[in-house]
């Protein structure tokens, strides 16, 4: 737990930040749900999800992420059944599914999202805005820092304000890359720290980090190739950034920050 102390005189003030339990974050969850998603695309959020992952795609970074997955695979029959298949992304968090929708109307519309959230009441909305929009799905509730899938099962994992609700970020990156194919991409959208961020984490209780902060958590989880850069534009930008990282070494060209 992060400590505070003070002494005045002869008495010793301390504060120490208390992490809320997954069944608080779950009841917290499902309270916000109905309107979560309204109030995403109100702050811009909906909008600035579409933008980032349209940026990644304009300066070839997703594209060199399939190169690198075809080619990690030395069979050649092997390689032929990925590309026949649909890409599969699991959602670590996915609330709303606001970051999945912007990454398969954006990026792919025939990926396979697997979203996971510790709340019911947001993978209900989950599930009724990937129906409506043809998205092919599957929702499970679990906790993040415990996800019921095999090793190595997931072309990518992505997620958004996530990594600040875990007492552990540490541990809770590490099964997440868990379920990364090698050569598989993890795509995190985080609160930063700045006057905005301390606000948010006033209100909500979760974490805030600094890019390096991220990167350091990224690296000690297995990921490499990590960088880290601002969203496009909007609120969004002020309030966020977004990190991406490999699991795996592998000879691929440098990623661009973007300014």
């Amino acid at each position: 737990m992060e400590a505070m102390e003070w002494t005045i005189g002869w008495w010793r003030v301390s504060l120490q930040r208390v992490y809320p339990t997954a069944t608080q974050l779950s009841q917290t969850y499902d309270k916000a749900a109905l309107g979560w998603h309204e109030h995403l695309r109100l702050l811009g959020h909906c909008h600035a999800y579409r933008q980032m992952w349209k940026s990644l795609k304009d300066a070839d970074i997703l594209p060199d992420w399939q190169d690198n997955l075809t080619g990690t695979l030395k069979s050649f029959s092997r390689r032929k059944k990925l590309l026949r298949e649909p890409l599969t992304i699991c959602d670590c968090g996915i609330g709303t599914a606001a970051f999945s929708l912007a990454f398969a109307q954006t990026i792919n519309p025939t990926t396979h999202i697997t979203g996971v959230d510790i709340s019911s009441g947001m993978l209900e909305i989950a599930h009724q805005k990937l129906s409506q929009t043809n998205i092919n799905h599957q929702i499970c509730q679990s906790d993040v820092r415990s996800l019921p899938f095999a090793d190595e099962c997931f072309d990518g994992v992505i997620s958004a304000h996530v990594l600040e609700h875990l007492p552990n970020p540490e541990q809770g990156l590490k099964e997440i890359v868990r379920v990364l194919r090698p050569g598989s991409p993890l795509i995190l959208a985080v609160t930063q720290c700045n006057l905005l961020g301390r606000l948010i984490q006033w209100h909500w209780g979760n974490r805030c980090f600094s890019q390096k902060e991220v990167s350091d958590l990224m690296y000690k989880a297995g990921l490499t190739n990590i960088q880290c850069f601002p969203f496009p534009m909007g609120l969004t930008r002020l309030m966020s950034f977004v990190c991406i990282g490999f699991r795996s070494s592998m000879n691929s060209t440098c990623l661009s920050r973007f300014e």
